[in-house]
């Protein structure tokens, strides 16, 4: 599928007008989410946005693919130090103020840019593109309507699948083999530096309550100390819940879902705490509406938590691993803004749309917890983009 040029078209104009705000000549971009956002291909592109006219896309691999799915002009790139020649051969000056992702811009590909710019000073874009791709258009809620399809599927395949003694692992790989002949992309990316995600985390029981290097309340232990997220090789039990958090993605939009399975019921206790933080999950749906501060949110859900369940040492984590934040942008990538976090200062919007994972960790337990994926609307709340009930599942 390729992007519109009409919705190309907008999402350039739109940040022209902030380049020409900020007194930014021009700005060139290489991260693939920011490239392919206005471009409409993920090949290896440097791409320059002048404050005013026709971007210009650089392909240096590969080119004959990248005219094939881009709607824009593509030239070949036969070298970073070719760059300002491309700039000049467009009719344009040599910006005077470039603009960068110095969020993730390798500092030796800076020095190179410094070397290829002599006479330019250099500012940061990042904040104005993120926020820019934090409001999706219709055309992009479309995708994330097509993606969030998948997960309802590869649910009812869990059902049929799930049985005493399989691995954490062996399940994983299943729904992920479901999930890709459904359509899913396979690749979940991510802007964050030295960020690292895979499927999701389809884990179960005490491993679920593990810790990790990923910013997230439920991570799963992890195949081995290289990769200590998601599945393990421990065998599934009875009585135990078991997590299916996992990311779809349908031409590139990503949807994140989360639902708990289990092989017989659930101790009395935890299943209380599920139907808690599905009341959880409907109040930051409700408090998601345009205007409001993300990070006012965030202390509102914490206060209702802490005066009103008995689970505020459980929330989001346990002691010093609990994560500052109940939701998180999703899109092209799956860290995209806004995030429902402590101290952000970002002010919603329609069109942004967020996954909201309230989550429970009991150590020596496990975990209960739930995510949808919805988008930021109306003063009813946010509209959940999900397909799936939110009743805890019992086999």
């Amino acid at each position: 599928m390729r992007v519109p040029m009409t919705e190309l078209q907008e999402r350039v104009s739109y940040f022209q007008k902030s380049l020409q705000k900020n007194g930014i000549d021009g700005s060139l971009l290489v991260q693939r989410g920011d490239t392919l956002y206005y471009t409409g291909t993920a090949q290896n592109l440097h791409v320059y946005i002048p404050r005013e006219g026709q971007p210009i896309v650089m392909a240096y691999r590969d080119f004959e693919r990248a005219k094939r799915e881009c709607n824009w002009e593509v030239v070949p790139l036969k070298g970073m130090s070719k760059i300002p020649q491309y700039i000049q051969d467009a009719g344009l000056s040599l910006p005077k103020v470039l603009g960068l992702e110095l969020d993730i811009l390798p500092v030796n590909q800076f020095e190179r840019y410094r070397k290829m710019f002599p006479e330019g000073s250099f500012v940061d874009v990042s904040a104005e593109i993120r926020m820019q791709r934090a409001v999706k258009s219709a055309w992009e809620i479309a995708r994330l309507e097509e993606s969030a399809q998948i997960y309802p599927k590869v649910l009812e395949f869990a059902k049929e699948i799930l049985h005493v003694g399989m691995t954490e692992v062996e399940l994983e790989g299943l729904l992920e083999g479901k999930a890709r002949a459904l359509g899913h992309g396979g690749h979940v990316r991510m802007r964050g530096f030295n960020s690292e995600f895979h499927l999701g985390a389809v884990t179960s029981g005490t491993r679920a309550t593990a810790a990790s290097s990923f910013d997230g309340a439920v991570v799963g232990q992890g195949i081995s100390i290289a990769h200590p997220c998601g599945a393990t090789m421990a065998k599934i039990q009875k009585g135990e819940p078991i997590v299916v958090d996992m990311v779809t993605v349908v031409n590139g939009y990503q949807i994140d879902q989360t639902r708990i399975l289990s092989l017989g019921p659930l101790s009395e206790e935890l299943t209380r705490a599920y139907e808690v933080i599905r009341q959880v999950e409907e109040k930051i749906r409700c408090a998601l509406i345009p205007g409001k501060v993300a990070g006012e949110i965030y202390e509102e859900i914490l206060a209702w938590v802490r005066e009103k369940t008995p689970y505020e040492e459980n929330f989001m984590g346990f002691g010093d691993s609990r994560v500052g934040f109940v939701g998180h942008g999703v899109g092209l990538d799956l860290d995209e803004l806004p995030t429902i976090s402590k101290g952000s200062k970002v002010v919603l919007k329609p069109g942004m749309v967020v996954a909201i994972e309230p989550k429970l960790v009991f150590p020596g337990l496990g975990v209960v917890g739930i995510e949808d994926t919805v988008v930021i609307e109306t003063e009813e709340g946010a509209r959940t983009l999900s397909l799936i009930p939110s009743e805890l599942t019992v086999l």
